[in-house]
């Protein structure tokens, strides 16, 4: 197993990385779907999406939408997801793990495929933000895979991408790392299953949190 203990900065995706959220999204998915009189995806239809940017994720879960229909569908899918994130919480050893590479005084990054509005609200209602140095979303950036979250980011906090790692649970996080020339960490945990992450060709694959940890150098003391 690799280990990526001298990386400067780590850059976490959200849903399905740190929080445990994909069952949620996947299910307020569906039920936007049959709000609208759609076909409903599976489960693993549904989870398939989830890391994308919205428009991104319900194009490609359900074909064009108009404006109407997509507005719709935002306010079906916000309503069911609204009902079930107080239920949601971040992984167990997460907590840990953040305070370990803060400690050390590794740099701390997001690339999520949530709104800044939805990041906004979870970081401040977990009192999480002071763990992170600079936070990217899709709805000011390009949707993963695109690379552009990560140059900006790296680029905001002066780090080359041979001294950064991306960490996320899906192929667009993989696949957007490998586009910015970074290592990457596919936690198999969250959305995508390690059949998938692995056609990514990610730097390594972890089964769990104690796992992630030991890759990034965080002592097992610490967790």
């Amino acid at each position: 197993m690799q280990n990526l203990p001298q990386t400067r900065l780590i850059v976490f995706d959200w849903d399905g990385t740190l929080f445990d959220s994909t069952g949620v999204i996947a299910h307020s998915l569906q039920k936007a779907c049959e709000a609208l009189g759609l076909a409903v995806p599976t489960l693993q239809e549904a989870k398939h999406v989830i890391g994308l940017g919205f428009n991104e994720a319900i194009a490609q879960l359900v074909g064009p939408l108009n404006a109407e229909q997509s507005a719709a569908f935002m306010t079906a899918y916000r309503r069911n997801y609204f009902a079930g994130e107080s239920l949601v919480t971040l992984y167990d050893g997460i907590l840990e793990l953040l305070n370990g590479l803060q400690w050390q005084g590794r740099l701390m990054a997001v690339a999520t495929g949530k709104s800044r509005a939805g990041l906004n609200r979870v970081l401040l209602d977990g009192h999480l933000r002071s763990y992170f140095d600079a936070t990217r979303t899709a709805d000011e950036t390009a949707s993963k895979p695109h690379p552009q979250m990560l140059f900006e980011l790296l680029d905001e906090l002066d780090v080359p991408p041979h001294q950064a790692v991306m960490v996320g649970d899906t192929t667009y996080d993989i696949d957007m790392a490998n586009a910015a020339g970074m290592a990457s960490v596919a936690v198999k945990y969250g959305a995508h299953d390690e059949k998938l992450l692995l056609a990514s060709r990610p730097t390594v694959v972890v089964h769990d949190v104690n796992m992630l940890a030991k890759v990034l150098g965080v002592q097992k003391a610490l967790l």
